[in-house]
């Protein structure tokens, strides 16, 4: 993670299945200055997330090939992934995660649709508490 004045930049995975989504959330956070690798399903996210170290991940919920949670279980099964925040981003309203987003390691999710703003002030925050 590196300093641009006062802001962090992260290096951000991106994983989803829908390539719209990967491009916007990708689109949003390069604007703040973050570096977004992206991956179109939780196999290929798991591999991408060995290959780069990302300081940061979001991860949708509800994929064809693995869940999100299931991408996050193994990644936070490694200890090099431990304290890398994962995020789920969901369609679903919270009364369906049922607490699952938290029990498998997830830090926080977002809900789609959800603007610039609100992702960019998720990810300072998120940079914000890990330090570094």
């Amino acid at each position: 993670m590196e300093w641009a004045g006062t802001k962090r930049i992260a290096s951000v995975l991106v994983i989803d299945d829908d390539p719209m989504m990967t491009r916007l959330v990708s689109t949003v956070l390069e604007s703040d200055g973050h570096i977004c690798h992206t991956a179109n399903s939780g196999a290929e996210g798991l591999a991408q997330a060995h290959e780069i170290r990302p300081d940061l991940i979001f991860v949708d919920i509800s994929m064809p090939d693995m869940t999100g949670y299931d991408v996050t279980r193994q990644l936070k099964d490694q200890p090099q992934f431990q304290n890398t925040p994962i995020i789920y981003l969901t369609g679903k309203p919270p009364s369906e995660d049922g607490g699952r987003s938290f029990s498998t390691g997830g830090l926080a999710f977002i809900r789609k649709p959800f603007s610039p703003k609100q992702l960019k002030e998720l990810v300072s925050v998120t940079l914000m508490s890990i330090g570094g």
